[in-house]
């Protein structure tokens, strides 16, 4: 049986800083999060490497571990930008419109678009977001809940995984 492939977002990204979680103390943590990158299990998307770059010092900690790890941030497909149309024609306040390109469409996208092979026990894509549902309020969630895309933090992600230290 397949396991779930994780979409992160820039807002977990941030939240796991080895600034805040130091390698050499949480271990085990960040051995598990090599596994699944490794694994190809812990993607992301291309937007989200560049809002770290935007953001984030050149000294940051996550953006060299992120630079490391290129691989894992997925290049815009034609699918992917029929998707955010979807998403944005019904949700076009998810993202700023005078604002650069932002990745929380295209991080929902890549959840929703499909193998191009497809196995006997496809994938679940789960989205790992800090962002929470409120409301109505037009975040990840909310966004990603009325496409049928599941949501959860990273401490969540971790439990999922059954991850203790």
């Amino acid at each position: 049986m397949s396991e779930d492939i994780y979409i992160i977002d820039t807002s977990s990204l941030l939240g796991i800083k080895p600034e805040n979680f130091p390698p050499d103390i949480y271990v085990g943590m960040w051995s598990n999060i090599e596994n699944i990158t490794k694994n190809g299990r812990l993607i992301s998307h291309r937007y989200v490497l560049e809002e770290l770059r935007k953001y984030e010092g050149k000294k940051d900690k996550i953006l060299k571990w992120a630079e490391k790890h290129k691989n894992i941030f997925k290049d815009v497909t034609p699918q992917q930008t029929k998707l955010v149309q979807q998403i944005l024609g019904k949700f076009p306040s998810l993202i700023d419109i005078n604002g650069s390109v932002e990745a929380d469409p295209f991080i929902i996208a890549l959840a929703l678009e499909k193998e191009p092979q497809q196995t006997l026990f496809p994938s679940r894509k789960t989205v790992v977001t800090e962002e929470k549902l409120k409301g109505n309020k037009t975040k990840i969630p909310f966004v990603a809940q009325d496409f049928g895309v599941s949501c959860v933090n990273i401490f969540d992600m971790f439990r999922r995984e059954g991850w203790k230290w």
